[in-house]
């Protein structure tokens, strides 16, 4: 009898419910708050080579199945167009993916991963781009967000020399794991990338954990950030085609050309470091120096990257809005030179284009925020009230202390951005790497009790659509 479509789908199904019962035995024995004994150890890997098993013979009927889908096998009929059928849908790395949702939600449930950290992880796994990247993505958040990983980490930087050797049995595994993936990586690279250093935990990745909330930086919040595993990022972007009426008359007619201008030049992943010299007695403290490291190296990369989006040259770094905009139209100047009137706001406002209201916010520097909140009209009252409620002409203000807050004479100064921030972009490599310095030394050459974390990381930025803002020069 002729094998049927129904008889694969019965098939992969029964292979990805055996390989979820195998996953969540596996989970069990990680649970065990303790190192494990050698015949634990064995179990544990007899299933994990049962885990792959079934990962691989649901892959191979997935993909049988999907052959069958083209080529009109048995059965083929009873399946097309079943209300509620998501077998079309499911991915051959769905594994990975269900795999590095648990690891973010126990990273979660542990305290380890904020919250808005967690939701740019789930979206990186989820929604990112092609089969292969989004494969990297998911092992990245499994094996780099390993409890496990995170342990052995924690003990390389409290002792570089020996840490390795107080590894157990599972961070060593877990250690090799990350290695794996990291060399990965760096070979899907494109030019030259640094080699050595170890990547850092999911969790203290700055690629996830520069915070919205609290962050100095309110672009990450209003602007468009996204995450890749290589140099750079492309995405399709234009202003947007042109729609028309043909008409009611049923006279045919040739549709007008409506096709928009495309651009779809990458954006780069820049190179960014920071240096942290830190104690030997806090390196012995692996908790507390965990957390340490966390704050204050997002915290600095925080403030790097913040002036960067702003005021970036685009030469070994990223493109600021304010780069990217001057010699463009976009640009608007005030109604006098180095000076600040409510006219100004207004006409800066009606400038942008119908299309990009809808969306846009304001930013400005503090000191350009309180000139404003003091305007004031012939009888005394506040020319922008709503001001204290975080408005200007009906819509939201952002501070942002990288633009000009002062009126320089003869110079340019860009004191009020306006417009659809989604038509910026950041851009987030993950995998960011933390090489360890054992010994630091003074003037003298002798050693100061020191040891040094230098954390390297990439980030880029551009503009796709000028005409999306509008940026006052005063």
């Amino acid at each position: 009898m002729a094998r049927t479509i129904q008889d694969v789908m019965a098939e992969h199904k029964a292979a990805k419910e055996r390989g979820a019962r195998l996953v969540a035995e596996m989970e069990t024995i990680a649970d065990i708050e303790r190192d494990l004994t050698p015949g634990e150890r064995e179990r544990l890997d007899r299933i994990q080579r049962g885990v792959d098993r079934a990962i691989a013979e649901a892959n191979e009927l997935d993909a049988e199945w999907r052959q069958m889908v083209v080529d009109g096998g048995p059965g083929i009929r009873a399946v097309r167009g079943v209300p509620g059928d998501d077998y079309p849908e499911r991915s051959p790395r769905a594994g990975e993916r269900d795999q590095a949702l648990r690891q973010i939600e126990r990273s979660g449930r542990a305290g380890y991963l904020a919250d808005h950290a967690a939701e740019r992880a789930t979206a990186l796994v989820e929604r990112f781009g092609s089969q292969r990247e989004q494969s990297l993505a998911a092992r990245w958040v499994t094996v780099a967000g390993d409890d496990h990983y995170r342990s052995a980490f924690a003990k390389l930087l409290g002792d570089p020399t020996r840490g390795h050797l107080m590894w157990t049995e599972r961070e060593r595994e877990a250690y090799q794991r990350v290695a794996e993936l990291q060399s990965e990586m760096r070979a899907m690279s494109v030019g030259t990338v640094g080699a050595g250093g170890y990547m850092v935990p999911m969790t203290l990745d700055p690629a996830l954990n520069i915070s919205n909330a609290g962050s100095i930086n309110p672009l990450r919040r209003i602007s468009r950030v996204v995450q890749t595993v290589t140099n750079s990022w492309t995405g399709l972007n234009s202003a947007g085609a042109t729609a028309e009426w043909l008409g009611a008359d049923n006279t045919a007619r040739e549709a007008a050309d409506g096709s928009p201008t495309i651009n779809d030049e990458p954006i780069p992943a820049y190179f960014g470091d920071v240096f942290t010299p830190y104690s030997y007695e806090l390196g012995m403290d692996a908790v507390d120096f965990l957390g340490e490291l966390t704050r204050v190296l997002v915290d600095a990369a925080d403030v790097h990257q913040a002036a960067a989006y702003v005021t970036g040259s685009g030469v070994n770094q990223p493109t600021g809005f304010t780069v990217a905009l001057t010699g463009t139209p976009s640009v608007v100047a005030t109604a006098g030179a180095d000076t600040l009137v409510a006219g100004d706001v207004f006409n800066l406002q009606n400038q942008l284009p119908p299309r990009f209201q809808g969306r846009a916010q304001w930013c400005a520097n503090l000191a350009i925020i309180n000139s404003l909140r003091q305007m004031e009209t012939t009888n005394g009252a506040l020319k922008f009230p709503e001001l204290a409620n975080g408005q200007l002409l009906g819509r939201p203000i952002n501070e942002c202390s990288d633009m000009d807050g002062t009126l320089t004479a003869a110079a340019n100064n860009f004191i009020l951005a306006y417009g659809d921030w989604t038509q910026f972009v950041i851009v987030d490599r993950i995998g960011a790497t933390l090489e360890v310095i054992p010994n630091l030394v003074g003037a003298n050459r002798r050693p100061t009790g020191q040891r040094g974390a230098f954390l390297w990381y990439r980030t880029g930025s551009d503009v796709l659509v000028d005409n999306a803002f509008r940026l006052l020069n005063a």
